[in-house]
């Protein structure tokens, strides 16, 4: 008998403890990211041929070792922020950047649509290391992107080093 009791009393104590943490943590104001519609290769063509309507950031140690390439729409009057993307100012660069995502053949990048908590949209990340994208909401037209690691590194030899 005391046994159930004190189990009902550790699931109570639990439940509110996990109610708790995802009110503290605001798990409820973190984005996705889905995959865009259509082909990639179009979608990505047609935002560096439109380079200029977008405020343009890269995660990464260099524009030619990127992680990532963040397009945010400038009229939408929606916002994405970091504490470490980089601004990308030139039309060549945005190629390169996208060439050298290209350059590993293990980790294709894929064209995805940022969205807020509630599905609006408010950007594109082209990116091959989307399982370690964060998002947070800030406000209702502010969408925080954590920076993404370096790219992953393959040297060509075995695990053993060979």
């Amino acid at each position: 008998m005391k046994s159930r009791k004190k189990m009902r009393v550790f699931a109570a104590t639990a439940l509110v403890f996990c109610c708790l943490v995802y009110g503290c943590t605001g798990l409820g104001n973190y984005g996705t990211l889905r995959v865009a519609s259509g082909s990639w290769e179009t979608t990505i063509q047609t935002l560096i041929d439109n380079w200029q309507d977008y405020d343009i950031y890269y995660a990464g140690l260099s524009y030619k070792s990127p992680s990532a390439i963040m397009f945010d729409p400038k009229t939408d009057g929606k916002r994405l922020i970091s504490d470490k993307w980089i601004p990308v100012t030139e039309k060549s660069v945005v190629i390169t950047i996208i060439d050298w995502l290209h350059a590993d053949m293990n980790f294709p990048p894929t064209l995805w649509k940022i969205l807020g908590p509630k599905g609006d949209f408010f950007g594109y990340m082209y990116t091959s290391a989307v399982q370690q994208v964060v998002t947070r909401q800030i406000d209702d037209q502010t969408l925080w992107v954590d920076d993404l690691p370096l790219p992953p590194m393959d040297y060509g030899g075995d695990a053993k080093g060979g």
